[in-house]
């Protein structure tokens, strides 16, 4: 058993948009790139699992924010796994700024992958994790289950070179970024975002003709992302308020 790691983390000009607060997808980045320095300073990350063929995928994130964080400002991310199954890992995250107030918490649960086979592997085995679990309860409510949505609008993407990561399909971001590039700039500089539900459900490659679909249910943006094939291979919920000093 162990217990929490803090990173410490300062928003940089590359990070932020028009409202100069970071924007949601350099958040989920942050989320993302210390989720994998963390596995691999505790002996799970893909530098050991490269040399073993094997590699992780996010499954599903649940993200609240309490705000967006501004340029040049720095907050500390603290990030813990709470629990594992077979095919299924939960690691936390908590942000707060200087002043020791919440920036932003985050659930994400995590498959680890045969790289060859591309299927799913038993986690149980993995005893790193019996050392470095934290029996610590989850910031928020884990993720939930997305249904199909009936898009109001649709854009066409083809998967390129920039879309793919280390793991050879396309990079987790940059579904994000397809989804908000769907929402019109004065949507974006008018809202907030509160809460965040993604399901990454299949993945997608090079060469593949990606169709991501928007649809507006009152507060909340819904999307889905298709494949040529007509598999669903993302969906999400970003949920918003349209208050620039909001805190929830």
């Amino acid at each position: 058993m162990t217990s929490k790691t803090t990173y410490r983390h300062t928003v940089q000009v590359s990070e932020i948009d028009f409202s100069l607060r970071a924007t949601i997808v350099s958040m989920i980045g942050c989320i993302l790139d210390i989720a994998g320095v963390d596995a691999d300073e505790k002996g799970f990350g893909i530098k050991k699992l490269g040399s073993e063929n094997r590699s992780w995928v996010i499954s599903r994130m649940a993200l609240h924010f309490y705000r967006l964080p501004y340029k040049y400002e720095t907050f500390d991310i603290s990030t813990w796994v709470s629990d594992y199954g077979k095919l299924l890992t939960t690691r936390n995250f908590t942000a707060t700024d200087e002043n020791g107030n919440s920036t932003f918490a985050a659930v994400t649960q995590w498959a680890m992958i045969d790289l060859s086979t591309r299927r799913p592997l038993d986690l149980r085995y993995v005893d790193e994790y019996n050392r470095h679990l934290c029996i610590e309860q989850t910031p928020i409510n884990n993720p939930i289950k997305i249904a199909a949505i009936n898009p109001q609008k649709t854009i066409i993407h083809k998967v390129s070179y920039s879309d793919i990561d280390f793991n050879r399909h396309v990079n987790s971001l940059r579904y994000f970024m397809l989804m908000i590039d769907m929402l019109p700039v004065e949507f974006m500089a008018n809202t907030n975002p509160i809460h965040i539900e993604v399901n990454f459900l299949h993945e997608s490659q090079y060469g593949d003709t990606l169709t991501a679909g928007y649809e507006q249910c009152g507060a909340k943006s819904l999307f889905e992302i298709k494949n040529n094939s007509d598999t669903v291979i993302c969906r999400a919920s970003i949920e918003w308020k349209a208050d620039m000093t909001w805190k929830n």
